[in-house]
């Protein structure tokens, strides 16, 4: 195994990226380096040849774990880690930033966190993770998170720490993460995370999923690109405990078979995840991007918006152009959940969405879809209004329910802002003999215009027993009589 790995030093071709692993160091290295930026190289058994070590530019700093080499390195460092299977959990604190953790090969540098609470945990701004498998952890395999928020008073009057500067452009990048959430247990109803060994248990909002599979909390300007993130509790997960969570992009990652939970996350919760802190106002989960990912075989929703208790705030997102398929929820999911929330400007555009679930219990009610569902809008009837979303260019397949709007019996307008719950789908494909749009919510309080979608047949909306349909507060002319085209093949 050592020799193959340093026979292809400098030579090797990544089947992702096209670009040798040396030009990957040195590319990753160059966005930070300043002129006293150090290489470091980490082999499990401590040797690599002279030459390597000269090519990479190491020397002699070559260590034995990725911890050790962490401990070393100064801010804007870079640290090469060899083929290998190391057994620990790499954390990077804060003064680290600007940190390059590059794997020599995503399948064969592995960060095995059996009896660890993650593989990764980043304290620091600016620092790259790529080419590692990461696997076993009891709780998320990659973990983003500032320190918690300082909360003070009865209520709490809560803020981010004022000591730790707040965690930007950081860059998660061709990673396989799988196998991770060890400790959830799944023989409570619902799941559990409980402590486990020296792994305390997870905070009140994550026990359900142990933080999922890579977890960003408090984070800005980040990007979760080309990761494999399959087999964990859930996939990739966006929060806002610590400090807001906005303009994060999560693009072109393969999410598959995170059971119980979604595979792609944007959730609110109270300052720190804390239950004492519930109708505090959150920190707020905004402006992020879930673009041309492929989520399928997911235990919940293939993407999922949410704002679960008063004062949180999950809102401005764009979802788009991504493959949400077969999983057990509805393809895409925005869940409201109580008064005094913020829920609104959701984009979802040019989707492909076919064969996904249900989900007729929903917030321990049973006033969700009971049909397979491709798109779900859903306000708990004491919820404050879902607003401002806006569903074009989906392609829809083998749903029963295309678009599913609203929740039974949900009456909250006030009386001179009538309706106030509107949701606009437009431009989008229905197959036929589907429910196209099934608006669920009270006639006078939420509406869906749903003008200018192909409706399975040139008849438009229930025009022939081949079109699709709608039920409830629903526009559906003018219509397109024929498909604008998908944006990816059925």
């Amino acid at each position: 195994m050592v020799g193959k790995g340093e026979k292809g030093m400098g030579t090797r071709v990544s089947a992702k990226t096209g670009t040798s692993i040396v030009a990957a160091v040195l590319m990753a290295a160059s966005l930070t380096a300043s002129a006293h930026a150090a290489v470091f190289c980490v082999k499990a058994s401590g040797k690599i040849s002279p030459q390597v070590a000269k090519r990479l530019g190491c020397g002699s700093n070559v260590y034995t774990t990725i911890g050790a080499a962490v401990g070393a390195a100064s801010a804007q460092d870079t640290i090469y880690v060899l083929s290998g299977r190391y057994f620990e959990m790499v954390t990077i604190p804060s003064s680290l930033f600007g940190l390059q953790l590059i794997g020599e090969d995503p399948r064969n540098t592995v960060i095995d966190a059996t009896g660890k609470a993650n593989g990764f945990f980043d304290q620091a701004a600016e620092v790259n993770i790529e080419h590692f498998t990461v696997e076993n952890a009891e709780h998320e395999g990659i973990l983003v998170e500032g320190p918690p928020a300082d909360c003070t008073g009865t209520p709490a009057n809560c803020t981010p720490s004022l000591t730790v500067p707040q965690i930007g452009l950081v860059r998660i990048e061709d990673n396989w993460v799988e196998g991770n959430d060890k400790a959830l247990d799944t023989s409570t109803t619902p799941p559990t995370c409980p402590t486990v060994g020296n792994v305390d248990a997870a905070p009140f909002f994550e026990q359900e999923d142990c933080g999922e599979g890579i977890h960003l909390d408090g984070v800005v300007d980040s990007t979760v690109e080309k990761n494999r993130v399959m087999n964990n509790a859930g996939g990739v997960l966006l929060t806002d405990e610590t400090n807001s969570n906005r303009n994060n992009l999560v693009i072109d990652n393969e999410v598959k078979n995170n059971a119980p939970d979604c595979g792609i996350t944007l959730a609110s919760h109270p300052p720190n995840g804390s239950r004492a802190n519930i109708g505090v106002a959150s920190f707020g989960v905004y402006n992020d991007t879930v673009m041309t990912n492929l989520s399928e075989g997911n235990g919940a929703a293939g993407t999922g918006v949410f704002a679960p208790t008063p004062g949180t705030a999950s809102y401005g997102h764009s979802i788009l152009g991504n493959r949400l398929i077969g999983n057990t929820n509805p393809g895409v999911v925005v869940h409201s959940h109580a008064p005094e929330q913020k829920i609104s400007h959701i984009g979802i555009y040019g989707n492909f969405i076919k064969g996904n679930g249900a989900e007729p219990s929903v917030d321990s009610g049973s006033d969700g879809p009971a049909s397979p569902t491709g798109i779900e809008i859903y306000a708990d009837p004491a919820a404050s209004a879902v607003t401002g979303v806006d569903i074009a260019t989906n392609t829809i397949r083998n749903e029963t329910n295309d678009v599913w709007v609203g929740a039974p019996g949900w009456s909250n307008c006030s009386v001179d802002t009538t309706p106030c719950y509107v949701v606009m789908a437009n431009l989008n494909e229905f197959p036929s003999r589907s429910v196209g749009v099934a608006n669920t919510g009270s006639t006078n309080d939420v509406f869906v215009d749903a003008t200018d979608n192909f409706w399975g047949c040139a008849k438009g909306p229930a025009g022939a027993p081949a079109c699709a349909t709608f039920t409830g507060n629903v526009e559906g002319v003018p219509f397109l009589s024929k498909s604008p085209g998908p944006p990816y093949p059925p």
